[in-house]
């Protein structure tokens, strides 16, 4: 029965050896195996010595039991220190391993000297043998060598307990399990029978607990590799915790992050009363519920941590969680940079925005203020010069119109320079007659040359298509500064206007031409060191020569500036107390491919069809006019009784509204900016009621000459839009054009 106990204690020592053995992968520290081959080697001999026939190879199988003896407690020790992460250095595991090979080579003296043991004989009982032996003086000190490696190792738990909180607590609960049951081989004996020791069962029972603390190795192992990995990708601190959320382990790079961590205990879920423990958890748990939250951002102080929560996984299985730590205080202060920064943009661009709101309505307001009377001064002045026979009095009123128009021109120019400034000017290209452009520029120019006492020579290219498509508009304007320019700094001598198709640049296609433009003077001219200035905003050339020539400094910017948005540049060559001369190339849509032929003779055609219809004569046209300015008013009515109409009129839109719903007009002229109902307000409950027959033209007659406004009121319903200060000869044609499309929409009507 004896020698059966101590075969199953062998065998189960041997099987745990090779479960220990099949575990090899998690990578135990070597005292651990060391302990698990000499416990079968321990009981190897108890085995002998009860099956001995004689004194010498009972001795013999006790060397095998005191290998057992001398070591197993100093491995115990040293696995308990590795598991409690302290470290011993190699100089005390020398002196230590020193000591327990001194106390078995004593052992090795049995039967020789009385050192260990005084005297020794063989007894039986039942079959089994058992030495009966005298302990001699060495012995002793083998017992206080057991005694010290076991208070060691209960020092070595105490202190890991109270100062290694990285110290995984289960494990040393197990592990002071493991010292008791030592603790109990040594001092049990025989208690229970002569002829048994119990060491052999409590040594079987200490290699079951290191199985059970093997499996958590594992998972500090799996966690070793994981630290590896991440030193490795360069990340900074790493948390581990088990499946049941307790924390495991924590580098030191996370304890530096999170100081706490260094006081945290270990197979312990964090204490979610302090701040960075609470978010780590929650983090956890954000994990749990769906694995796509796997990255999160932690904050500690003034630091941010990004954090990045995987699976520990053991194969397949897993067996808990691992979170990275890495320090993104630098990249998160950048992006809350970057997004101030963005903020203060957005507040910025809301403020440029607003500030440009507020520019366009003041130059809106300001456009119909100063056109408002500027319209009337012009209208009321047209009439004079209409109807007086005094030529003093015509002079004055020349006068006047000079003034105002250049007056008109100035504030044009701000406004346009403004538009382009504000990246608000367009460029609208539509077919149009070079003819009729050329003669605007000619009537336009021709008077102030003639004036100053210039001669004006225009030379157009007879080749020049007699339709182009573009924007006339434009390219009027910018023709128009560089002659009044030229008028303005030539006192004698000649200005010079040539147009030609430019055969040296390729067209863009078979249907467009270059178009060459070139301005001359004899005046003045620029000196070379004010050339570069010459197209800056706002700068006037030469000043004490030219204190007495009107301008803003404008004129040029918004030449040049027009160009560019037209695809083309502009060029200057002068001579200093010479003249001057500008030019520019300009790509247009050929509408019309006929060549124009001889210019004279078309302008001369063209006088000769305006001198028969220079004027319409229209007494039966139904008109109505309304403005809140009885001043616009008096002029619209003025310019309508040249062509023998009467209006109705109106001083706001719920008067225009009654006179609507009493009568039908032809043609109804419009202000825009009225008070109470403005008349796009107007214009809508005239819709809105059916007050206007389809055949009527709703006209919007305003001050308002800001980029856009053409297309603004076009949406809003109005046919068509005429700015203020009106033109007698425009209002008279756009007029005629009016009663043509009302008349005929009516016969249209009449024949259905």
């Amino acid at each position: 029965m004896i020698l059966m106990y101590y075969n199953i204690l062998f065998v189960l020592s041997i099987i745990l050896m090779l479960v220990m053995a099949a575990r090899y992968q998690i990578r135990i520290d070597v005292d651990f195996a060391v302990f698990f081959l000499l416990v079968p080697i321990d009981i190897l001999g108890y085995i002998k010595i009860a099956t001995a026939s004689n004194i010498e190879t009972a001795l013999l199988a006790n060397n095998l039991v005191y290998l057992g003896g001398c070591f197993l407690q100093l491995f115990a020790f040293l696995s308990v220190c590795n598991l409690c992460q302290i470290k011993l250095g190699p100089i005390l595991r020398s002196v230590l391993f020193g000591v327990s090979i001194i106390m078995y080579s004593c052992t090795l003296t049995m039967g020789h000297t009385g050192l260990f043991y005084k005297n020794a004989t063989l007894g039986h009982e039942n079959g089994i043998s058992v030495i009966i032996k005298e302990y001699g003086p060495v012995h002793k000190w083998f017992y206080v060598m057991i005694v010290i490696y076991l208070i060691a190792t209960l020092v070595a738990l105490v202190y890991a307990y109270f100062k290694k909180p990285e110290a995984s607590v289960r494990n040393m609960y197990l592990m002071a399990l493991m010292m008791f049951l030592c603790v109990v081989a040594f001092f049990s004996g025989r208690m229970l029978h002569w002829a048994v020791e119990l060491s052999p069962a409590c040594y079987v029972l200490t290699e079951v607990v290191f199985l059970v603390i093997s499996r958590r190795i594992r998972l500090y192992n799996i966690t070793g590799d994981i630290a590896e990995n991440v030193l490795e990708r360069g990340a900074d601190g790493l948390v581990c915790f088990d499946m049941g959320r307790k924390l495991l382990v924590s580098n030191k790079t996370a304890q530096e992050m999170i100081p706490e961590l260094k006081s945290a205990q270990a197979d312990h879920c964090l204490n979610e009363t302090i701040d960075p423990f609470r978010q780590i958890s929650g983090c956890l748990f954000r994990f749990i519920e769906d694995e796509n939250n796997s990255e999160d951002t932690i904050v500690n102080g003034d630091e941010y941590y990004q954090i990045n929560i995987r699976y520990i996984k053991d194969g397949n299985k897993k067996r808990g969680y691992y979170a990275v730590l890495r320090n993104v205080t630098t990249e998160r202060k950048y992006i809350e940079s970057i997004n101030n920064y963005n903020e203060q943009m957005r507040n910025a661009a809301d403020a440029a925005i607003a500030a440009d709101n507020a520019k366009t309505m003041f130059l809106a307001q300001m456009s119909h203020e100063i056109r408002t009377p500027i319209n009337a001064v012009l209208g009321m002045n047209e009439m004079i010069m209409q109807e007086t026979d005094d030529d003093t009095i015509f002079d004055y009123a020349s006068a006047i119109q000079t003034s105002g128009r250049t007056l008109l021109f100035l504030i044009n120019s701000i406004l346009d320079f403004s538009k382009i400034e504000d990246g608000k000017m367009e460029i609208y290209e539509t077919e149009y007659d070079l003819v009729t452009m050329i003669n605007n520029l000619v009537n336009s120019t021709a008077s102030g040359a003639e004036a100053k006492g210039l001669k004006f020579d225009v030379d157009i290219d007879e080749n020049l298509p007699v339709r182009m498509i573009g924007d006339d508009m434009r390219i009027t304007q910018v023709i128009v500064n560089l002659l009044s320019n030229a008028v303005k700094y030539t006192d004698k001598g000649t200005v010079s206007l040539r147009m030609s198709v430019n055969s040296s640049f390729n067209p863009k296609s078979d249907d467009s031409v270059w178009v060459h433009v070139e301005v001359k003077d004899t005046g003045i001219g620029i000196r070379k060191e004010d050339q570069d200035r010459m197209f800056d905003s706002f700068e006037r050339l030469d000043v004490t020569r030219n204190r007495n020539v009107e301008g803003t400094g404008l004129g040029m910017t918004i030449v040049y500036k027009l160009l560019d948005l037209m695809g083309s540049h502009i060029y200057l060559e002068s001579i200093y107390g010479k003249g001057s001369k500008f030019w520019f190339d300009i790509s247009q849509k050929v509408a019309d491919p006929t060549p124009m032929g001889s210019y004279r003779e078309r302008r001369t055609m063209a006088e000769m069809r305006a001198k028969k219809h220079i004027s319409l004569y229209a007494p039966d046209a139904r008109i109505l006019v309304v403005d809140d300015n009885t001043l616009n008013l008096k002029v619209t009515r003025a310019y309508l009784k040249l062509c023998g109409i009467v209006p109705d009129e109106a001083l706001s839109g719920k008067e225009a509204i009654e006179l609507m719903k009493q009568n039908t007009y032809e043609v109804v002229f419009l202000d825009h900016m009225m008070p109470e109902m403005d008349g796009v307000e107007t214009l809508k409950a005239i819709r809105e009621q059916e007050l206007a027959p389809p055949n009527t033209v709703m006209v919007v007659l305003t001050a308002n000459a800001v980029e856009g406004s053409r297309e603004m009121y076009m949406n809003e319903g109005f046919d068509d839009y005429i700015s203020k200060p009106v033109e007698l000869t425009d209002m008279v044609s756009k007029l005629e054009g009016y009663l043509k499309m009302a008349r005929k929409d009516n016969a249209e009507d009449d024949t259905e």
